[in-house]
């Protein structure tokens, strides 16, 4: 199987581990950012099929770091991620290219569910951690 890079940003430590962890022994190759600058330098250098951005991190938040990746034209999958209902509400209304925001904790198996047909994966696809 072909694994798809994945790019993950946040800079809560736990939730930065937990999921590239679940994501990692499900076939992705996964790399982190623990803020904004470091999730663009990561993107520039991996180029992630999908980037996954924590809404609210220290310097460049996840919306203006989506938004920086839409004017690269960096064709990725941008999904959001908040465990604030107000910042989950702002990541829904803007236009900064994300098509998915998830409340967190993320439901790791919907997690998955959401990115298999994003990443050309099947559901019986080997490696799955769920």
């Amino acid at each position: 199987m072909m694994r798809s890079c994945l790019l993950i940003a946040d800079d809560d430590p736990d939730q930065l581990s937990e999921i590239s962890e679940y994501l990692n022994r499900a076939g992705f190759d996964v790399v982190t950012a623990n803020d904004g600058f470091h999730a663009l330098e990561q993107m520039t250098k991996h180029r992630p099929r999908v980037i996954m951005l924590d809404v609210n991190m220290p310097g460049w938040d996840g919306v203006r770091v989506a938004d920086a990746i839409r004017n690269l034209d960096h064709r990725a999958v941008i999904i959001l991620m908040t465990a604030d209902a107000g910042a989950f509400q702002y990541a829904q209304d803007t236009e900064c290219g994300a098509v998915n925001v998830f409340a967190k904790p993320i439901e790791l198996p919907k997690l998955m569910s959401f990115l298999r047909p994003v990443c050309g994966q099947s559901e019986a696809e080997p490696g799955d951690a769920a």
